[in-house]
């Protein structure tokens, strides 16, 4: 897999779609050179557009997870190919049935989850990574959405 560049990098997530304030702050994780960064939103975060050539709904009850595995110093990073888990759970602990799948590009590989947003209110996400070469990672984090 050739090195990409941060920015393509960053652009990656959702095949570039999603502005650099998305996976900011607490949606990266790092040890060494390895990077893994998430987000989640709604796909009317999404230009309709975009979401069709994704795949997805253009509905504010459809939910995305975006998942970046990075290589390298930054500047210039390879993306890595991984095994994701992901769950999700509202806050009166009912489960969210997450679907992931590897999208491939010219610039490499990110992962994309869907799933369905049924109230507005937080999620917790719980994510189990697992690079290739690397091992076994599990990320929590939160995200509120409004759909209502």
């Amino acid at each position: 897999m050739r090195p990409i560049r941060l920015r393509n990098t960053l652009a990656l997530i959702a095949l570039g779609l999603l502005p650099l304030a998305a996976i900011a702050g607490k949606g990266v994780w790092t040890k060494g050179d390895l990077k893994i960064r998430y987000n989640a939103l709604p796909a009317t975060a999404l230009p309709a557009a975009s979401a069709k050539q994704l795949g997805v709904a253009h509905d504010r009850r459809q939910g995305l997870l975006n998942v970046l595995i990075t290589r390298g110093k930054d500047g210039t990073e390879t993306s890595l190919p991984a095994d994701i888990t992901a769950r999700a759970m509202t806050e009166n602990g009912s489960p969210v049935r997450i679907r992931v799948r590897e999208v491939k590009d010219d610039n490499g590989i990110s992962y994309l989850g869907t799933f369905t947003i049924r109230h507005s209110g937080t999620l917790r996400f719980d994510l189990d990574v697992t690079p290739r070469g690397a091992a076994s990672q599990h990320i929590q984090f939160q995200h509120t959405f409004a759909v209502d």
